[in-house]
């Protein structure tokens, strides 16, 4: 009795837990259906008010925007007492700034020994390698350090043509503010370490002496002693004013303003700005608010949130609601197994006596 009792609970949960499953392989599963007017993949533009965007990234269910205003005013404030280094300024007749260019393709003298010159532009870099020997080479690129005549110079630009180097001690940039409430000038002052130029110069013992009260040098070849001042050519100052250029970092530059501490050097520039996005994420741009919607991997639809997101809300609450059912129609189908199982094994357990 006990276990035809047993067998037709067993049938019972079976046939409840097959109907479960039967409707969880039967049920479609529902989706996002939204479609918006046109499809974006990445590298596409799309026109937001009056500017036009391009989907920089668009790739599982995120992505971003970017905007390139072209008419950005770059604005850079140097302090009052900055070191400012030799590759970051020029302007006409610069004496404290020294250059030399290496052409491609050249045979050149380099540090008393003849290298070929070799250039790539695309990494930004060049090759010096021994005439005579060209396994003996070494690679610089833009930023790296370089020993040119006994100096340190920088790797400044490489092109297509040639690498060009600077080297020189830094400037120091001075506001005029003696005897003037609101300055309008500074000036570059030319740094100098004089106890290495002179150590650098084969005609001058390397001390520098100090009689009654004057920094003097003495040449080798004849003990005599001159005033530093009057071996070693004046210190470069370059003074600029407010509306005055100059080159800065590469780029044609304005001294836009001049105050007691700083400067304040402007230049036309680009100005890149981004909007990231997600699948369902609201994002604004141009003062209108749009959400996301990825139909599949590598493409995505904008729309407005006031006209389409309610939709798009009722079809995720759509899909919530069919995977709660599911979850449940699962948890169904797997008790009723396991009722199932438990019921036959304890029908079948031996009874005492």
């Amino acid at each position: 009795m006990q276990r035809r009792a047993a067998a037709i609970y067993f049938v019972f949960f079976l046939v409840i837990g097959a109907g479960a499953y039967g409707l969880i392989q039967t049920a479609e599963e529902p989706t996002i259906s939204l479609q918006g007017d046109t499809a974006y993949s990445a590298g596409d533009t799309v026109a937001f008010g009056d500017r036009t965007w391009t989907v920089a990234e668009a790739d599982a269910g995120s992505g971003e925007l970017a905007w390139v205003n072209e008419s950005a005013v770059v604005s850079t404030t140097v302090d009052n007492g900055t070191e400012v280094p030799v590759t970051d300024v020029r302007w006409s007749d610069q004496s404290a700034r020294m250059e030399r260019v290496f052409e491609a393709g050249s045979t050149t003298q380099y540090n008393g020994s003849e290298y070929e010159v070799s250039v790539n532009e695309s990494a930004g870099s060049f090759t010096l390698a021994l005439a005579n020997n060209a396994s003996m080479n070494q690679s610089y690129a833009v930023g790296d350090s370089i020993p040119v005549d006994g100096s340190e110079a920088t790797v400044t630009s490489v092109t297509g043509e040639a690498a060009t180097v600077v080297w020189g001690g830094p400037y120091l940039l001075v506001v005029q503010t003696e005897n003037v409430t609101e300055p309008t000038d500074a000036t570059f002052v030319e740094q100098r370490d004089l106890e290495a130029m002179v150590a650098d110069d084969p005609a001058l013992y390397d001390e520098i002496i100090t009689q009654n009260g004057t920094r003097k040098v003495t040449y080798r070849a004849n003990e005599t002693n001159v005033p530093l001042d009057d071996y070693f050519p004046p210190v470069e100052r370059h003074t600029v004013s407010e509306g005055e250029t100059l080159t800065y970092q590469g780029n044609e530059t304005t001294v836009d303003a001049v105050t007691n501490t700083s400067v304040e050097l402007t230049r036309p520039g680009q100005n890149t700005a981004t909007v990231g996005f997600s699948e369902g994420g609201n994002f604004t741009v141009a003062d209108t608010q749009y959400f996301a919607h990825f139909p599949d991997n590598s493409s995505v639809y904008f729309m407005e949130t006031g006209e389409r997101y309610g939709d798009y809300r009722a079809q995720e609450n759509e899909i919530s609601s069919y995977n709660d059912r599911m979850n449940g129609l699962w948890g169904v189908a797997q008790l009723s197994l396991l009722a199932a199982i438990l019921l036959v094994a304890i029908a079948y357990l031996p009874v005492r006596g």
